[in-house]
C-alpha cells in the first residue's frame, strides 16, 4: 500500500484535522501518521481494515 493510499484511508477528524487510528481517540498529525506508515505498514506489521462509509 502506498503512502497516498494509506493516508486516504485513515479517518481524519474534520474539526481537529488530525488522523484517528485505534480506539483511544488520540489524533495524529501528518508527520506522526507518516511514522506509523513507515514503521508498520511498509514492513507489513499492520493490517488496515477498510469499511465503506457511504
Amino acid at each position: 500500500m502506498s503512502w497516498e493510499e494509506f493516508q486516504a484511508n485513515v479517518y481524519r477528524d474534520p474539526v481537529r484535522g488530525l488522523y484517528i487510528i485505534g480506539s483511544d481517540g488520540r489524533g495524529l498529525n501528518d508527520a506522526e501518521l507518516r511514522v506509523v506508515y513507515e514503521r508498520y505498514v511498509q514492513t507489513g506489521a499492520l493490517v488496515v481494515s477498510r469499511t465503506d462509509r457511504r
